[in-house]
């Protein structure tokens, strides 16, 4: 296990629960969400600027998207909204997989290279099997690709579009499943890692260039990078117990950064860890692949 890895703290957020963590080469910078603020967060690494945009108490975000068209894509309880934070123009609902179901809201997203968002619902408070995961058109369309799941997490794709990953962080598996980007279709199912039988459980996931996963474990406070085949490749300890989502961003995507909460914590619990809940980030020797847009779709993909 690493220990001694460089680690920064990019921006002392304070977050109850940071997540999703994306790089906008655009803006060149890092944007994430605290779910439960809840609020749409940017740190320009050129500046050291870190700003928070408070979201509407009704948009509960548990992931988001960059748009194509300019913006993001909002995943809430009350469905998928697009969001413009340079305007600060009321979000509009595009699609509502959820149709007000009780204590439901959406997860953890992902899109993929041809612009379709991948997104899973989970109950807010009770842990049980209500999951469901969706795939989301870039006209709004939702269907219900596979159900049973109590804590949705983890979605990312390997850089050959072959493979998709996915994991209920409740139950501590991941699964990889063949993917036909043409056709937007999962198969073949598998356990890629199986996390039971120690404390950490699979939180978010990012893709490296190379094509190893990079996983935050919650509970543990480690970083774990998977080989293609299920491997542990490499384990890095980070300051913190609850580290939630990976993502590469920065001059040439070289460096990983990593969003944490500190839910639930007592006061005792966070003097003891002032780092909970702030944006960390590293320098892990690879480097990540640029961030699909939602309503892209790009030849040859």
């Amino acid at each position: 296990m690493e220990t001694d890895l460089p680690i920064t703290v990019a921006a002392q957020s304070a977050d109850i629960l940071g997540e999703v963590p994306l790089w906008c080469e655009r803006t060149q910078r890092l944007w994430w969400v605290d779910v439960r603020r809840p609020a749409l967060q940017s740190f320009d690494p050129a500046t050291g600027r870190h700003a928070a945009q408070r979201l509407h108490p009704d948009l509960i975000t548990g992931s988001i998207a960059l748009r194509e068209e300019g913006g993001f894509l909002l995943a809430a309880p009350g469905g998928l909204f697009v969001f413009d934070p340079a305007t600060g123009e009321a979000a509009r609902r595009i699609a509502d997989p959820l149709q007000g179901a009780a204590g439901m809201r959406l997860n953890d997203g992902k899109c993929d290279r041809r612009g379709r968002f991948w997104v899973g619902s989970m109950h807010d408070t009770r842990r049980e099997p209500l999951g469901t995961l969706y795939r989301v058109e870039p006209d709004g369309r939702c269907t219900a690709m596979l159900d049973g799941f109590v804590l949705p997490n983890a979605i990312c794709f390997s850089p050959d579009d072959r493979t998709m990953y996915f994991a209920d962080t409740h139950n501590q598996v991941i699964w990889a499943f063949d993917y036909d980007i043409a056709a937007g279709a999962l198969s073949n199912r598998r356990v890629f890692k199986d996390w039971t039988h120690q404390k950490g459980r699979p939180d978010g996931a990012t893709v490296d260039a190379q094509g190893y996963v990079w996983n935050c474990m919650v509970a543990s406070g480690q970083l774990v990078r998977l080989a293609p085949d299920g491997r542990v490749d490499r384990v890095i300890q980070l300051p913190v117990t609850n580290p939630t989502c990976p993502a590469f961003g920065g001059e040439g995507l070289a460096t990983l950064y990593i969003t944490s909460h500190s839910q639930r914590f007592t006061p005792q619990e966070q003097a003891a860890e002032p780092l909970a809940g702030a944006l960390l980030a590293l320098d892990v020797g690879v480097r990540g692949l640029p961030e699909p847009r939602f309503g892209t779709a790009r030849a040859g993909h």
